[in-house]
């Protein structure tokens, strides 16, 4: 009984938007974001996020399950909320996105070239948007453990920058121990260039 109502999902219409949903993942998570970023995790969670939730809409939008296991499913992705680790904001742009493309290309509406071209503009976009020439490279992203308990983010750079001597674009605090008196951030940084190198320094994670 369940077998044949799974079979009811045309997979004539479902292939063709997953031809175009895999084409745009991967040039969104290969050919934008880890080649600029670099961060592989990133990249596998993007892919089968991404994957994952298409084919969870096309169940959902052939009517196999109800609404209410469609919302349920969209809460718990709130909840999880990426809680296994910090992102940038940048690296939550394109996890946004690739929600997106599994949304125009999950969702049968009828018309494979808009859902095409819907997909390529998204992919442009992450392209122009979070090109190197339009704002500047971002730096590299790490995380950090001070060996003094600060909860100002803007007092943490200070200190990054007079002992590293480097350019922070941005701090994040994870974590501030009282007892150990130690401050676990993250932190986005550039050699600065006074140092006239542009090597990664070597900094304990």
């Amino acid at each position: 009984m369940v077998i044949h109502r799974m079979d009811a999902i045309a997979l004539d219409s479902v292939l063709p938007r997953l031809a175009i949903d895999l084409v745009a993942i991967a040039a969104l998570a290969w050919g934008v974001y880890f080649r600029r970023h670099g961060r592989r995790e990133l990249f596998v969670v993007y892919g089968l996020f991404n994957v994952g939730l298409f084919f969870a809409l096309t169940v959902i939008s052939a009517g196999r399950i109800g609404a209410g296991v469609g919302f349920g499913l969209f809460a718990v992705l709130s909840i999880i909320r990426l809680r296994s680790d910090t992102y940038s904001h940048t690296e939550l742009g394109y996890f946004f996105l690739a929600l997106v493309l599994a949304l125009v290309t999950g969702i049968d509406f009828g018309d494979l070239e808009q859902a095409g071209a819907f997909s390529v503009a998204l992919v442009l976009v992450a392209w122009v948007v979070d090109h190197p020439r339009l704002l500047g490279r971002p730096g590299w992203r790490t995380e950090m453990v001070l060996d003094e308990a600060m909860a100002d983010p803007v007092e943490a750079g200070a200190l990054l920058e007079r002992r590293l001597s480097v350019q922070v674009r941005e701090v994040t605090i994870l974590e501030v121990d009282l007892v150990r008196e130690t401050t676990r951030v993250a932190v986005q940084y550039a050699v600065a260039p006074a140092l006239g190198s542009t090597e990664v320094l070597d900094v304990a994670r």
